[in-house]
C-alpha cells in the first residue's frame, strides 16, 4: 500500500511538473525579459530609480530560473538529477538559488521603499530617488549576498544517504545547516517580504494624497504608475511565498521523519510550494 501510495506521489508530482510548472516557467521567462527590454528602451524608465530595481530584479529573476528552476524540473520531471551527476553544480545550485533570491526580494524592497520616499511630502527623503543611488546601493546588495553564498559553496557535498543508500547532494556542516534552517529560511525569506509589506502599505497611502502634491502631472503620473506596478509585485511575492515558508516550518518540526510515506508526502507538498513561487514569478513579470 505504502509503495503504490508513493508512486502515485511521484507520478502526481511530475505531471504537475510537465503541464503546470513548465508553461508558467516559459511565460516567466518571456515577461522577464520584456520587462528588461522596456525598462532598458524607454528613457522615462531609464532614468527612475525605481525602475531600475525592476529591471534588476526581473533580471535576477532570469537567472534564477535557469540556476535552480530548470534543474529542478530536469530532476522532478524527467528524472535527470544535475547535482548528482557533477559536484560542481551540486555546489552551485543552492548558492545560486538563495543567493539571486536575496538579490531579487533584496530589489523589490528597495523599489517599494524608493516609491515611499517618492510619494512622501518631505523633499530631503525625495531626494534619496536617485538613479546613482540605486546603482551604488544594488551593486552593494549583490556583493553582499555573494558573499553570503560562499558557504554554500563550501558546506555544500555529495554524501551517502543512510536511508536510501544514495548520494545525495547536502550541507555536511552542522552549524551551517542550522543556519541555513533559521536564519535563511525562517529569517531572511521571511523578513525580506514583511518590509515589503510595510513599506507597500505606507506608498499606499501616500500615493492616495499624490493629487494634493504641487507636482508636474507627468511626475505625478509615473510615480502613480511605478506604485501601482511595484505594490503589485509586493502583493504576488507575499501571497506566493506564504505556502513555502508555511512548508519549511513543518521541515523543520518535522525533520527527524524516516517514514517513506511521510517522506514522500512530504516532498509532494515542497514540490506544490515551489510552485506556487514559479506561479509568482511567472505572473509577477506578466
Amino acid at each position: 500500500m505504502s509503495s503504490s501510495f508513493i508512486e502515485w506521489i511521484n507520478f502526481v508530482q511530475k505531471e504537475m511538473i510537465i503541464y503546470i510548472v513548465i508553461p508558467l516557467c516559459i511565460i516567466g521567462v518571456i515577461g522577464g525579459c520584456l520587462n528588461v527590454i522596456i525598462f532598458i528602451s524607454l528613457k522615462t524608465f531609464r532614468e527612475s530609480s525605481c525602475a531600475f530595481y525592476l529591471m534588476m530584479m526581473s533580471v535576477f529573476d532570469i537567472v534564477r530560473f535557469f540556476a535552480n528552476v530548470l534543474p529542478y524540473i530536469m530532476r522532478w520531471g524527467f528524472g535527470i538529477d544535475w547535482g548528482i551527476s557533477s559536484l560542481f553544480f551540486c555546489k552551485m545550485r543552492l548558492c545560486m538559488f538563495c543567493t539571486c533570491t536575496l538579490i531579487s526580494m533584496t530589489c523589490l524592497c528597495l523599489s517599494i521603499i524608493d516609491q515611499y520616499l517618492a510619494t512622501c511630502n518631505n523633499l530631503r527623503w525625495q531626494k534619496w530617488c536617485n538613479i546613482k543611488i540605486s546603482h551604488r546601493l544594488t551593486g552593494l546588495f549583490i556583493i553582499i549576498w555573494i558573499f553570503h553564498g560562499i558557504p554554500y559553496l563550501i558546506f555544500e557535498n555529495h554524501i551517502i544517504s543512510p536511508l536510501t543508500n544514495e548520494t545525495v547532494c547536502q550541507v555536511t556542516n552542522n552549524i551551517f545547516n542550522e543556519y541555513l534552517t533559521y536564519g535563511y529560511y525562517l529569517t531572511l525569506s521571511n523578513l525580506l517580504p514583511l518590509i515589503t509589506v510595510l513599506f507597500g502599505l505606507m506608498a499606499y497611502h501616500n500615493a492616495r494624497h499624490l493629487g494634493d502634491r504641487i507636482v508636474p502631472l507627468v511626475r505625478r503620473e509615473l510615480d502613480k504608475q511605478l506604485t501601482v506596478m511595484v505594490l503589485v509585485q509586493v502583493l504576488i511575492s507575499f501571497c506566493s511565498l506564504i505556502p513555502y515558508s508555511i512548508n519549511n516550518m513543518f521541515i523543520i518540526i518535522y525533520a527527524n521523519q524516516s517514514n517513506p510515506v511521510f517522506q514522500a508526502t512530504e516532498t509532494l507538498a515542497g514540490s506544490i510550494a515551489s510552485n506556487f513561487l514559479i506561479l509568482g514569478f511567472s505572473v509577477r513579470t506578466r
